[in-house]
């Protein structure tokens, strides 16, 4: 990859983020992660400088622009929130859409407005096809994303002409460890492979789905990059890795 500069990653304490941070920095980038778990936890990536911030308190959000000094080259939006149970009480609904939607949008727009004009900075939003699939469980998180979604499009076109691209990786059924446990737990109960259990979960979950497999982090992480490769171009851009869960008319 060209033009290796600073990167920050949100969420970086677990899950994608944890492997894009940890994989970036080993390619060259100079990458900060900003996570909610204190320094020194076990689980924030080796070889990267760390901010603890809960990106559900709108205070530090607020701060980060100053705590990270500039504008990063490369930011990437991996932090997620889930509701507890159906998110009934107005509390978990906001600090859903806190993490998910409103952090996203204010640090992107507040390091946008610090960039120097001869300074790319390309800015991705990891998002999700569970926009597409809202149930009566779901509704909360699935609406928090559907709000990512259009706050990108807004940001968009705040970057014409300013040498910057946001862009969303849409995300189909990741390969989470949890979700590989959870379906070879479910594989030994019935005594079928974890291929089989996989591929019968995916066909289930989502019919629109054409891939029989979870969408493992390095394919993410390979998207991610060409992302930022695209540099201008890919501003308004959704990457699509989804298995088709969009539908085919998405």
């Amino acid at each position: 990859m060209t033009g290796l500069g600073e990167c920050c990653v949100t969420g970086v304490t677990s899950g994608l983020g944890a492997h894009a941070a940890a994989n970036l920095a080993d390619r060259g980038w100079r990458v900060t992660g900003i996570g909610r778990k204190p320094p020194g936890h076990s689980d924030v990536p080796a070889g990267i400088d760390y901010i603890q911030a809960d990106l559900g308190n709108p205070d530090d959000v607020a701060a980060l622009p100053s705590r990270l000094q500039a504008c990063p080259s490369f930011l990437i939006h991996c932090a997620v929130a889930y509701p507890g149970g159906k998110a009934e009480g107005t509390e978990d609904f906001e600090h859903v859409f806190r993490v998910n939607a409103l952090a996203p949008y204010r640090l992107t727009r507040d390091l946008m407005a610090l960039k120097p004009q001869g300074h790319f900075a390309s800015f991705v939003m990891v998002n999700s096809e569970a926009m597409f699939n809202a149930d009566e469980n779901s509704g909360v998180y699935a609406a928090s994303k559907a709000a990512l979604k259009v706050l990108a499009s807004g940001l968009a076109h705040a970057c014409r002409g300013r040498n910057a691209s946001v862009s969303t990786l849409l995300l189909g059924p990741l390969a989470n460890p949890s979700k590989r446990r959870e379906l070879e737990s479910v594989s030994q109960r019935r005594g079928l492979s974890a291929q089989e259990v996989t591929r019968m979960f995916l066909r289930r979950s989502n019919p629109n789905l054409v891939i029989d497999d979870l969408i493992e982090f390095d394919a993410c992480l390979t998207a991610l990059e060409c992302i930022y490769e695209l540099g201008a171009s890919a501003n308004g851009m959704v990457c699509r890795l989804d298995g088709g869960a969009g539908g085919s008319l998405i």
